[in-house]
């Protein structure tokens, strides 16, 4: 065969090295989702359809050409590509070791395999090893031919590596990444009875590090800070209970809490709500311990995938149509969680929280085990890829004043006659002589989740729990609700959400000294439009529709408008 020959040879296989070298660089180099307060999850990058590769590991060396699968010794090049890798080791292959020849590629993908190829024999001269005099010229009259291009490429390396100094010299941290939102809410609530609310804009900031030691671990810390009062409800209905000491202490219901208000009861101060350190023990299992005032629900799969968003402000703008109001039964902890996969389709968590506010007092009625807490159990089963169900069981030691659906003491969601047993149990209620008594509770609910289709999806939850007033007497709660969800409708990125359901409400008390309360439904209607500026400006307009508020039909209808504006990074 002719020099000519042989340069074409060379050609195309160089050409085939640098399509499989920049593919390789465009795989490894993934960025984190924005803007979630919880674990990162990976991207999915749209790019041009490329043969799909078995992991993100590096390429690895090609010893012999036979090494490779796709390549056979009737193929045209295959002495050529056998040279390149035996006597220059200047090839490498994908992880499946395969070498996808028949793909095309740009010139500048050429120079740089080239200029990998130079790199190599410099190398080897250097080092005196022999090198054939006919493939020195080769190489001679193609970087001749390329001399040009290749200069740009030296430049390029060389304000990479310039580039890639300046960002290890100067980044927050080799083990740590920020991710957080900033959310914006402008809020108002009309209804036909004579309570006043005035037209508020609440904002909450949350600010998380992401921290892996080993690659497979995660230690996330997340910081709050918002304007939401204490008393985060609008002025809706309420239970009112007179006490000992004259005074009546209206009980305001939790039903127009909104997602967006969640964690920011912290009067503009920053604050650490939670941490959590997760690690794998084996292929099956996986801990998680958690600290401060963490939930059960980043810990556990809720099964309300784009409506729950981890109160991150791009799912529901209500905190009911967030998840399943069990997840909500224990309030937030100190403790444990565990996550075991029986199957890849049938997984087990189980947990324990101790109470956040009292788990590192020693006194008596405090501490790990000796004061509040909440205990998880729940089975996740995938039946297909598109439809899971799950099981949950919560059992609940709340102290007095602190039992409901509530994180500490502020209720999120149900009614002030469930939150409170009827006024039986009121937060604070021992400063204005209310005997106060503690709660045990047991929850039982069940999450559906159906996707018919990338463009639908919708899931669902059923959850009833017996409360126990110690000493005192016995009631029941009920909350139910479908949620469906239409992600990218009109562009990617955009999501229509509906929720139709019931509030926590309670159905009976039996014993104790309830103040007299009805059992009509408390509906939920709520319907949202995610918009998506950009990948990280999202503006939400959305309404609550509240039938029934505090299960009585008496009280006039709530309407809850809001426009919510969030902010990722």
């Amino acid at each position: 065969m002719g020099k000519t020959g042989l340069i074409t040879q060379f050609s195309q296989t160089l050409a085939m090295f640098c399509l499989s070298w920049l593919t390789f660089e465009v795989l490894i180099n993934r960025k984190p989702v924005k803007g979630s307060p919880f674990p990162l999850k990976p991207t999915e990058t749209k790019v041009t359809p490329k043969p799909k590769f078995l992991s993100n590991h590096p390429m690895g060396q090609v010893n012999s050409v036979n090494q490779l699968k796709d390549i056979a010794p009737g193929d045209w090049a295959y002495e050529a590509l056998r040279t390149l890798i035996e006597r220059y080791s200047c090839i490498e292959g994908y992880p499946n070791l395969t070498f996808y020849g028949e793909r095309s590629l740009t010139r500048w993908e050429f120079v740089a395999g080239l200029n990998a190829c130079l790199t190599t024999i410099e190398r080897l001269l250097q080092n005196n090893v022999a090198v054939l005099r006919e493939d020195i010229e080769i190489f001679k009259r193609l970087a001749k031919a390329f001399d040009e291009d290749l200069q740009v490429i030296g430049t390029r390396l060389s304000n990479l590596e310039n580039r890639t100094a300046y960002l290890e010299n100067h980044q927050f941290s080799t083990t740590t990444k920020l991710a957080g939102s900033v959310v914006f809410s402008a809020s108002d609530v009309y209804g036909t009875d004579n309570r006043k609310n005035n037209a508020i804009l609440d904002y909450r900031s949350n600010f998380n590090f992401i921290t892996s030691f080993t690659g497979k671990d995660l230690l996330i810390s997340s910081f709050f800070a918002g304007n939401t009062p204490l008393d985060i409800s609008f002025n809706l209905a309420t239970t009112d209970v007179p006490t000992p000491s004259g005074i009546t202490l209206p009980l305001p219901t939790a039903e127009g809490t909104l997602s967006s208000q969640f964690a920011g009861n912290t009067n503009n101060q920053l604050k650490l709500l939670s941490f959590q350190y997760t690690f794998p023990v084996n292929d099956k299992l996986r801990l998680n311990f958690a600290g401060s005032i963490t939930a059960f629900h980043p810990l556990v799969p809720t099964l309300n995938p784009y409506i729950d968003d981890l109160d991150g402000g791009k799912g529901s703008i209500s905190e009911f149509g967030q998840r399943n109001p069990i997840y909500a039964a224990s309030g937030g902890g100190t403790g444990l969680m565990l996550n075991y996969k029986f199957t890849e389709s049938l997984k087990l968590s189980a947990g324990y929280l101790a109470d956040g506010l009292t788990a590192g007092n020693p006194r008596q009625g405090n501490g790990l085990f000796n004061g509040g807490y909440g205990a998880l159990g729940q089975l996740t089963w995938d039946l297909t890829d598109g439809f899971s169900v799950a099981g949950v069981y919560v059992n609940e030691y709340a102290p007095p004043g602190r039992f409901g659906f509530n994180y500490n003491g502020l209720g999120v969601s149900g009614t002030a006659v469930a939150n409170s047993l009827a006024g039986q149990d009121i937060p604070g209620g021992g400063l204005f002589g209310v005997e106060q008594f503690p709660v045990i509770s047991n929850a039982y609910g069940v999450n559906v989740s159906w996707r018919t289709s990338p463009e639908f999806t919708v899931n669902g939850w059923f959850t009833t729990t017996n409360a126990r007033l110690i000493g005192r007497g016995d009631g029941d709660i009920l909350t139910y609700a479908l949620t469906f969800a239409f992600p990218d409708l009109g562009k990617e990125g955009n999501l229509l959400g509906f929720v139709v359901g019931a509030q926590p409400y309670l159905t009976d008390f039996e014993g104790g000294n309830p103040q007299p309360f009805e059992v009509d439904i408390p509906y939920h209607l709520e319907a949202f439009y995610r918009y998506g500026v950009n990948d990280n400006i999202y503006i939400t307009p959305g309404f609550i529709w509240l039938l029934a508020p505090n299960q009585d039909n008496d009280n006039a209808t709530d309407f809850i408008g809001t426009i919510r504006t969030t902010f990722t990074f």
